[in-house]
C-alpha cells in the first residue's frame, strides 16, 4: 500500500527525542504512516549515533528507535533555530520530546509557546518522573527507573534482586505515548483543538506491577517471597527444567486438568493422587520435592522431544531459546519480525518490524536516516530558500 494511504499519512510529526523512550514512541507512529522528522542537534546529531555497537557511521542503537524518520540538524539553543522550530510547528500536528521535565520551557519551545503558532498541535512529553511531583527534575534512565519502580525489587532470586535484561520502561512509555498520540487526534477530530500529553517512566512501570501488588497488599508477601527466579508464585509446575541436551524447557500447569495430563504424558501419573501435590495448594507447599522429581524426568529427554510430547497432551510449553535461536526462530521468519533493510555504504542490516500485522495494509521498514539527510528538504518544505539554507549552514544554526 502507498505511503500516503497509511492510517497516519498527512500527519507530521516533530521528534525532538533522544535515547529510547521518546524515539520509539515516535518510530510507532512514522510505523503508521506520520511524516516523523527527527530534530538532531546541529553539528553533533543525536548523542545515541555514538552508542555502541557502531559500524561506519551507523549505531545499531540509534536505528532501534529511529526507522522510518528523517532527520533535521537544527540548533534550538539559538533565536534563529527557534524561529525555524517555530515554523515547522505552524505545519506540524504532533510534537515528541523526552527531556528533563520543563527543558522545552525553559528554551522557550514549552506547550503555550508552540500552541500560540499553531492552537491544533498535540505536545507529549516523555519523561522519567512526569512534568509535576517531588521528582520531576530527577534524570532517568531505565536502569533508575526499574529500581524506583520496584521492578529490581521483585525480580530475580530470594537473595539476589536484579533488574529486567531488556530497557522495559523505555518501551513501555513509548507505548503509552503512541497510545495516547492517536487518542489526543482522535480527540482533535471531535474539538479542533491540541492538547498537551505527559507520559512517565514510573507511572508506566508501577501500573506494570499488576497482580504483585495484590499479593503484597492482601496476600502479605513480601519482595523477598516473590523473587522466585523462573518460578511463579501462583502455580507450579510452572516454571524451566532441564533436559537431556543441556537445554531448556518451559513447562506451565496452572489447571488441575493440566496437572492430570502432565503427569500421563510424562508418566508421573503416580502423582495425581498424592497427597503432597494433589492440588496447586498443596504444590506449592512441596514446591521443592516436586521440582526435584520433576527435574529428574525432564533430563531423561531432549527439549524438542518434551515439547512434542506436552504440545499432544496439551500442556503449554515452550523453548527457552537464545538470542541467536530467537533470530532465526521460525515464527519470527514466518511472521517477518526481523527484516533485511539496505543502509547506505554498509548493505544489509536487520531491523524489528512492527509487531503489529494490520490487515488492509503491511507497514514498511525504512532504515533509519543518516544525519541531517533531509534538511535542506525539510528547510524547503518550511518555505526557505536556496540560498537562507546555505547562510544557516554557515551559522550553525542547522
Amino acid at each position: 500500500m502507498p505511503q500516503e494511504n497509511l492510517p497516519l499519512s498527512g500527519v507530521t510529526v516533530i521528534d525532538l527525542t533522544i535515547a529510547l523512550a521518546g524515539p520509539y514512541g515516535a518510530t510507532l507512529l512514522g510505523d503508521l504512516g506520520a511524516n516523523v522528522i527527527h530534530i538532531e542537534r546541529a553539528q553533533h546529531g543525536d548523542f545515541t549515533r555514538k552508542w555502541i555497537p557502531t559500524e561506519g557511521e551507523l549505531s545499531y542503537y540509534f536505528s532501534i528507535g529511529n526507522r522510518n524518520k528523517k532527520s533535521l540538524t537544527l540548533d534550538l539553543k539559538s533565536e534563529e533555530g527557534k524561529k525555524i522550530f517555530l515554523k515547522l510547528v505552524e505545519r506540524a500536528d504532533v510534537i515528541v520530546e523526552n527531556f528533563v521535565a520543563g527543558a522545552v520551557n525553559r528554551l522557550g519551545l514549552g506547550y503555550d509557546e508552540v500552541r500560540a503558532v499553531n492552537p491544533r498541535i498535540i505536545y507529549g512529553h516523555v519523561s522519567g518522573f512526569g512534568q509535576d511531583g517531588p521528582y520531576k527534575n530527577r534524570p532517568a534512565f531505565d536502569q533508575v527507573m526499574q529500581g524506583e519502580a520496584g521492578i529490581i525489587s521483585y525480580t530475580g532470586f530470594s537473595d539476589n534482586p536484579c533488574k529486567v535484561n531488556v530497557p522495559i520502561t523505555d518501551y513501555l512509555a513509548a507505548i503509552h505515548c503512541a497510545y495516547a498520540i492517536l487518542a489526543a487526534l482522535l480527540q482533535r477530530e471531535k474539538t479542533g483543538k491540541g492538547m498537551d500529553l505527559d507520559v512517565s517512566l514510573f507511572d508506566c512501570s508501577v501500573t506494570m506491577m499488576l497482580n504483585l501488588m495484590n499479593m503484597h497488599l492482601i496476600a502479605g508477601m513480601q519482595d523477598e517471597e516473590l523473587r522466585m527466579g523462573s518460578k511463579y508464585f501462583l502455580g507450579t509446575p510452572y516454571e524451566f527444567y532441564p533436559t537431556s541436551d543441556g537445554s531448556k524447557i518451559n513447562i506451565c500447569v496452572l489447571t488441575e486438568p493440566h496437572w492430570k495430563a502432565f503427569t500421563l504424558a510424562t508418566g508421573l501419573d503416580h502423582l495425581t493422587d498424592d497427597p503432597r501435590f494433589k492440588t496447586n495448594k498443596e504444590r506449592l507447599e512441596n514446591r521443592a520435592e516436586l521440582t526435584e522429581i520433576i527435574e529428574e524426568r525432564t533430563r531423561q529427554k531432549t527439549r524438542d522431544a518434551w515439547i512434542e510430547i506436552l504440545l499432544e497432551a496439551g500442556i503449554p510449553c515452550g523453548a527457552v531459546n537464545s538470542i541467536g535461536e530467537v533470530i532465526n526462530h521460525p515464527q519470527v521468519k514466518h511472521r517477518k519480525t526481523i527484516v533485511d533493510v539496505d543502509y547506505p555504504n554498509i548493505g544489509k542490516i536487520k531491523m524489528f518490524n512492527n509487531p503489529v500485522k494490520f490487515s488492509d495494509f503491511e507497514v514498511e521498514v525504512r532504515r533509519p536516516p543518516m544525519m541531517g539527510e533531509h534538511t535542506d528538504e525539510i528547510m524547503e518544505w518550511c518555505g526557505y530558500s536556496s540560498e537562507e539554507i546555505v547562510a544557516f549552514r554557515k551559522k550553525g544554526i542547522i
